[in-house]
């Protein structure tokens, strides 16, 4: 048998390679003549299909996982079944709290320990604090003190001092001017008793001298008084009233060097407070974590439904699945499996490269359960992966494919997710047109011949073909309607 033109090979062995099914096809011819050998050819419409396996899932998916613990290893100690229907709160998986509970002791070590220390410096601070005070209170004395013997010095003592270093110059002065008086007298007398008694006269003259020899004294203890007065002014006052406000000074500073060193200490005491303190919180804190980690081994359903082990990403099923048994061992976060929300389900199909040119969003898709073949869906294109992936994903010389996601018009109640499906996706509609099945037509000498029934046998017939799809063929030109065709090759 030779073969086909080029444009006719193409479209034959485009046809041959996709699934055999009809979609708005003609009617078959009467029961005597072996419908599923002959058809009647008839003027209408059909679709071009593309056909791609995929599966069932879910809209929404609640993840469950291993616990976001420590990196201490999660041994698994309890678990249901995969596939089982749980409640929300009902226990997934439970994994061992062994490590844990011997990190709960340690770290009640700790925190037992820091508060000992706490309680140390706390009680040191109030010792120091009281040392403080006291010491506080001294040099705020002592400068109190001096500061009163000064203000008493100024305004008491040396004006008392001065008084009576006055009146003491004073008194001199008063003696000095009476004696002068008595000696004025007793010469006045003497002159008057020159011409008298001698006896009288000379009695005078004694006490004329005597006089004299007074006022030298009293003179002299003029001098000393004048003396004493002008050393406390120039001298005395002023150098005690300096020594005195030194004094005063000096507290001060004492006063002052004491405030900033008890700062300087109670500052230091309160920071290691506040260090120990914030040890001790951040124990707490770990304690906490530790509690919280313990009461995250236990992992339990978020919602009500089929928990369902494993990855559900069908791309990944290449990929090992660990097995969720007791004594398995697994990673923080990991994924244990999933709760499909059954209310919601759309199917998943990988378009291939080569026929991702042929579709677009909202391209309508007929579906057939494989598990329920009585069951007829459809559905609408909603999404298509704008970047290709490998159909392996970890190897990258595996067929390039675009995930793409059909929403169901509706959802029947057996239907559950990761059940495998045959879509049909309609391409296009050829629309009032004669066509004929794929298997009634065949290549002979080049040329494209289909075998119709007469009354005489079957009898050949060449054809000219144009658009087709999986399971029909555009006649152009060579049949009419109600001409009736073998389905096969060989004679009845």
């Amino acid at each position: 048998m030779k073969r086909l033109s080029k444009n006719s090979n193409l479209l034959l062995a485009s046809a041959g390679a996709m699934l055999l099914l009809f979609a708005g096809c003609g009617k078959n011819s009467d029961s005597e003549d072996q419908p599923d050998q002959v058809y009647t050819v008839s003027r209408g419409d059909f679709n071009v299909l593309i056909s791609v396996n995929g599966t069932l899932d879910a809209v929404k998916r609640y993840e469950v996982k291993a616990p976001a613990v420590s990196k201490q290893g999660l041994d698994i100690i309890e678990v249901v079944e995969d596939q089982t229907q749980v409640e929300k709160g009902d226990l997934i998986v439970s994994f061992s709290d062994e490590n844990y509970l011997d990190m709960v002791e340690a770290q009640e070590i700790k925190i037992e320990e820091a508060e000992k220390n706490l309680m140390i410096l706390e009680q040191d601070y109030q010792m120091k604090i009281a040392d403080i005070v006291s010491s506080i209170k001294t040099a705020t004395d002592n400068h109190r003190v001096s500061e009163e013997v000064l203000e008493k010095y100024i305004n008491e003592d040396a004006p008392l001092e001065k008084k009576t270093f006055q009146q003491n110059l004073d008194a001199a002065r008063q003696d000095v001017s009476a004696e002068e008086l008595n000696l004025a007298s007793l010469k006045t007398k003497l002159l008057a008793a020159a011409m008298g008694d001698e006896a009288a006269r000379q009695k005078l003259e004694e006490q004329v001298e005597s006089s004299e020899l007074r006022i030298e004294n009293l003179e002299s203890d003029e001098e000393k008084a004048a003396y004493n007065l002008r050393i406390f002014k120039q001298y005395t006052f002023p150098q005690r009233t300096r020594k005195l406000e030194r004094d005063l000074v000096k507290t001060e500073m004492g006063l002052q060097r004491q405030l900033v060193n008890s700062t300087a200490q109670r500052v230091q005491l309160e920071r290691k407070i506040k260090t120990q303190k914030r040890l001790l919180q951040s124990f707490v804190r770990e304690m906490g974590d530790l509690h919280e980690n313990i009461d995250m081994l236990r992992v339990v359903a978020p919602v009500d439904g089929v928990v369902s082990f494993g990855n559900p990403d069908p791309r990944r099923r290449h990929q090992q699945q660990k097995d969720i048994t007791v004594g398995a061992s697994m990673r923080p976060s990991e994924l244990i499996g999933t709760i499909p929300d059954l209310s919601q389900l759309v199917v998943k199909v990988d378009i291939p490269e080569s026929a991702r040119s042929k579709v677009e969003v909202g391209m309508r898709a007929e579906i057939r359960i494989k598990a329920l073949p009585n069951v007829r869906l459809s559905g609408e294109l909603r999404s298509i992966s704008d970047l290709p992936s490998h159909l392996i994903f970890w190897d990258r010389t595996s067929p390039k494919i675009y995930p793409t996601v059909i929403h169901l018009d509706s959802t029947d109640a057996p239907l559950r997710p990761g059940m495998t499906v045959e879509v049909e996706l309609i391409s296009d509609v050829i629309r009032n047109v004669i066509y004929a099945p794929v298997e009634a037509l065949f290549v002979k000498e080049g040329q494209v011949v289909c075998r119709v029934k007469k009354i005489a046998g079957p009898k050949e017939r060449n054809v000219t073909i144009g658009r087709s799809s999986s399971s029909f063929v555009e006649i152009l030109e060579g049949l009419d309607e109600g001409d009736r065709i073998l389905l096969g090759r060989e004679e009845l």
